[in-house]
């Protein structure tokens, strides 16, 4: 795998992005997950939980995530599962119950399983106090084996996150964090309701390395209120010269339908299609060349993180965690709203905080919904994650793992990819397709040609944020 090929960003016209954003602007999944959440039901409920960790005999290293909902306050523009606490009282129930999930299935499992990745996210997992956070990695780690080698990671909020939380984190094991900023500009922050100062971001950094973490990762939004390419600008300038790991740069899913809260940014008014992609483009432009290597949808890695060298290589893998170079068939979560993904099953815990703190408590497990894979969900799934993460379409890897024809079963997709290809989003080569620079703009779009459920039912396409 290499850079995709093209148009230089610095070649991007105006024209051109009108041009993208005329003909590719539409709603559709992220693609964390095949097939997306709203073809999810309630026919997968706790008893064919059981079967799926009861029936889970892969000896391959799993991915782990933990879910903490909590927060200090409520963000804007956040479409996460977060909860602002009460009292503290809240905050132990809900750790008891997580601990007994955790001791609930590890139990159905029937052995120690094994880790290749840890990953508390939220929420912010840095509310809990250095004891409560050691609480729970004890507990994980007594009834699940990191294998050696094994990435342990995670989502803070630099601004409650303190020097004891990190050394507490470096003692367990944890080699990276990624600290959510968004945007240094004030009158963004305080339109979204984010304050944090360049030093406050900057004493973060620095702690963290001085700690030993082996990758310090930031995450960006662009699509806030009141950016501008002249403030964002600045916000991207102060990045580069910080210089983390890795950087995320996350598009807004503006949602007000899902999350209501979302509703109150639209007073100050939110960026167009046009201008969003200008904050993309622009944020890519900066990042590459200041040397770092962009990789999948959104995120960019400095050339000798293990992220770049695994893109290079083609070997880039994407979850409900995001990008990760961790191959893990399985990931067990745990925590309210947290998503279970086996091969034969996808597994959604309880969105509200109390009713899963409730079923816990009465059952050990608090599963709400999900989805039961058939052969070509897997086959179609194989194909999405590859494009979201290494922007190609091998037909011959395909083949070769699903025992497929790929021009038989694929016939009308392949001539929807020749379309994109006349459309200077993808070119073909001997090997397949592959993302030129505006494809990658707009690698969604391509990934939609492949989901069999938004053809089935148009319906769901208003559930998901824009493309562009």
């Amino acid at each position: 795998m290499t850079e995709p090929e093209g148009t230089s960003v610095a070649d991007i016209s105006d024209a051109d992005l009108r041009e993208l954003v005329e003909r590719y602007s539409t709603r559709g999944p992220r693609y964390t997950s095949y097939p997306t959440a709203p073809q999810w039901t309630d026919a997968v409920n706790a008893e064919v939980y059981r079967e799926v960790l009861r029936g889970h005999i892969d000896p391959d290293p799993m991915a782990l995530y933990v879910h903490v909902p909590f927060c200090r306050q409520r963000c804007l523009y956040c479409a996460c599962n977060t909860h602002v606490a009460a009292n503290q009282e809240q905050v132990t129930r809900y750790l008891d119950a997580l601990k007994r999930e955790v001791e609930t299935v590890a139990g159905l499992f029937g052995t120690r399983p094994p880790l290749a990745q840890m990953h508390f996210g939220g929420g912010t997992p840095t509310f809990l106090t250095p004891e409560q956070l050691q609480g729970v990695i004890d507990h994980l780690d007594a009834h699940f084996e990191s294998i050696p080698g094994a990435e342990r990671s995670l989502e803070v909020d630099p601004r409650v996150t303190t020097v004891e939380h990190l050394e507490m984190l470096r003692r367990k094991g944890f080699q990276r964090v990624s600290a959510g900023l968004q945007d240094l500009d004030e009158k963004v922050q305080q339109a979204v309701r984010r304050k944090f100062g360049a030093d406050g971001l900057s004493a973060f950094v620095n702690n963290a390395r001085r700690l030993g973490f082996e990758g310090v990762n930031i995450d960006l939004i662009y699509g806030l209120p009141y950016q501008t390419e002249e403030s964002w600008g600045r916000t991207l300038d102060t990045l580069i010269e910080l210089r983390p790991d890795r950087l995320a740069v996350f598009g807004y899913a503006h949602v007000p339908w899902k999350k209501k809260h979302q509703q109150a940014l639209e007073r100050y008014g939110l960026p167009s299609p046009e201008q969003r992609l200008a904050l993309a483009i622009q944020a890519r432009r900066a990042f590459v060349d200041a040397g770092y290597l962009a990789i999948g949808l959104d995120h960019f890695a400095l050339p000798d993180d293990e992220m770049a060298v695994a893109f290079l290589n083609g070997t880039v893998h994407r979850n409900f965690m995001g990008y990760t170079v961790q191959e893990a068939d399985a990931m067990v979560a745990f925590g309210a709203s947290a998503i279970s993904d086996f091969p034969v099953a996808y597994v959604h815990n309880h969105l509200e905080t109390h009713d899963y703190v409730e079923l816990i408590e009465t059952g050990g497990l608090a599963v709400t919904r999900g989805h039961r894979m058939s052969a070509e969900d897997r086959l179609r799934r194989r194909i999405i994650i590859r494009l979201m993460g290494n922007f190609c379409v091998i037909p011959e890897r395909i083949e070769r793992e699903f025992g497929v024809n790929f021009a038989e079963h694929f016939a009308a997709e392949i001539s929807e990819l020749d379309r994109f290809v006349e459309q200077g989003v993808l070119r073909r080569d001997d090997r397949g397709w592959h993302a030129t620079l505006a494809g990658t703009f707009v690698i969604r779009n391509v990934a939609m040609v492949f989901d069999r459920y938004l053809e089935a039912d148009h319906r769901t396409a208003s559930r998901y944020s824009r493309t562009i």
